[in-house]
């Protein structure tokens, strides 16, 4: 006679149970803040300095033959050169490069020159710069003017990177370098382009808007803003008027505003 009601009712508890697990998921996914902080910014930023050292790197350090590239290891103990099947392999050592970063790891490098341009594309194997781990690739076109003392190169980025405090973080996109004034006192440069960055499971779209601009003289681009996006939401960061500094202004979805240190 209580079997129907006991039935009912363990029938009752299971609904009320399952409402109260969907309620705990339901709270469990607002966890993740729609909005951007702080923190979105700055390690967002510190994956841009990351990718734009390899940029560098890779355009200071990675010339356009082998010969030139094994020249290049000789003259430093902390790089040895390996001739692969299509390319070269720079393998680095704790090296250096003038910014106080150590750099360990392999580059692997398949380059291809003509008369008017270079195409190369460089893999990463385990690079390690200042505490973080780089893996993935970039793959780089450069188009050269010179009669203009100019050139420009485009840089497709596929990274996977682990940040020095375990954060895992990616970088897929394209950015475009325009070069000018090269050997002058003057020289400058912009970047512009749009690429995402994943930081553990949240995804920021950056795009440059207007291009960042940047001088030799200074390690700091000068002017220019990056928007960075999030669930429909943006935040801007702006470089200045030209002046060369670490600051920057942060504009948040709220509208505040903040200046950091680069």
């Amino acid at each position: 006679m209580n079997k129907p009601f006991l039935k009912i009712k363990v029938f009752s508890i299971a609904i009320i149970a399952c409402m109260l697990v969907a309620s705990c998921s339901d709270d469990d996914s607002n966890n993740s803040s729609p909005d951007i902080t702080q923190e979105d910014v700055m390690k967002s930023l510190e994956v841009e300095k990351i990718s734009n050292f390899i940029d560098n790197m890779s355009l200071d350090n990675i010339p356009m033959n082998r010969s030139n590239a094994e020249g290049i290891s000789k003259n430093n103990d902390c790089i040895d050169f390996t001739v692969t099947q299509n390319g070269y392999t720079l393998t680095f050592s704790d090296c250096d490069f003038g910014n106080g970063e150590t750099v360990s790891g392999s580059m692997n490098v398949i380059v291809t020159v003509t008369d008017t341009d270079v195409t190369s594309t460089i893999t990463f194997d385990n690079l390690s710069y200042g505490g973080n781990q780089i893996n993935g690739s970039k793959s780089s076109s450069y188009a050269f003017n010179t009669d203009m003392g100019s050139f420009a190169y485009s840089v497709i980025s596929d990274l996977s990177i682990t940040l020095a405090d375990g954060t895992t973080a990616s970088e897929q996109g394209t950015k475009t370098y325009t070069v000018n004034g090269i050997g002058t006192a003057d020289g400058t440069y912009t970047v512009s382009g749009n690429w995402t960055v994943t930081l553990n499971a949240d995804t920021y779209t950056l795009a440059t808007n207007p291009t960042l601009e940047g001088t030799f003289s200074c390690e700091y681009i000068t002017t220019g803003t990056l928007v960075m996006t999030k669930n429909a939401l943006s935040a801007s960061i702006n470089y200045g008027d030209g002046t060369c500094d670490n600051k920057a202004t942060v504009t948040y979805p709220d509208g505040t505003t903040e200046e950091i240190d680069l």
